[in-house]
């Protein structure tokens, strides 16, 4: 009897667990970030703010003034985007005034090649994981540092967030 042919699978490397926070109050985000601590292990990299261009908010009109990104030293298997948007959803809850985040979260990974982060809703160029998770594709890497691809939001197109996902992925090769 011939063996049946299949096709060899790949094993697909961790990525680096990102969040990115946009707030107006620092004190909120030093709660937030501590909690974040005790869900995703110890902060590898924190960015400096970005305050710039402000990241619009997902509760409304109204847009927070800074952001920061933390990555965190554990990897994770890229499956567990869903649990991570999951678990930064019920912090936004935890921390907020009058029924809004103090802290806005926005999960994500960065591999060697990508940036993804997650979203709550659909557009053309996301993909639909479960309960109600989205995800998309930031930046592919070339020559040496990341671009983002023509859906990527005007915030993340900015230099100095760029700037911050290439850091990450060089303290990932260390």
């Amino acid at each position: 009897m011939t063996k049946k042919w299949k096709p060899p699978v790949q094993e697909v490397s961790h990525g680096q667990p990102f969040a990115g926070a946009s707030f107006e109050d620092l004190e909120a985000y030093f709660k937030v970030k501590a909690e974040l601590e005790k869900i995703f292990g110890p902060v590898e990299y924190e960015s400096s703010t970005v305050s710039s261009v402000s990241k619009p908010s997902l509760y409304g009109s109204v847009s927070l003034s800074q952001f920061k990104i933390v990555s965190f030293a554990r990897p994770v298997g890229r499956e567990e985007i869903v649990d991570m948007r999951k678990k930064t959803l019920a912090l936004e809850g935890k921390f907020q005034n009058a029924g809004r985040p103090l802290v806005e979260l926005d999960p994500g990974y960065v591999t060697e090649y990508t940036v993804v982060r997650t979203s709550l809703e659909d557009d053309f160029h996301r993909i639909y994981f479960y309960d109600g998770i989205f995800t998309e594709c930031l930046y592919y890497f070339e020559r040496l540092s990341f671009r983002p691809w023509i859906h990527t939001p005007d915030f993340f197109r900015q230099p100095e967030v760029v700037t911050i996902f290439n850091d990450i992925r060089m303290s990932m090769a260390q």
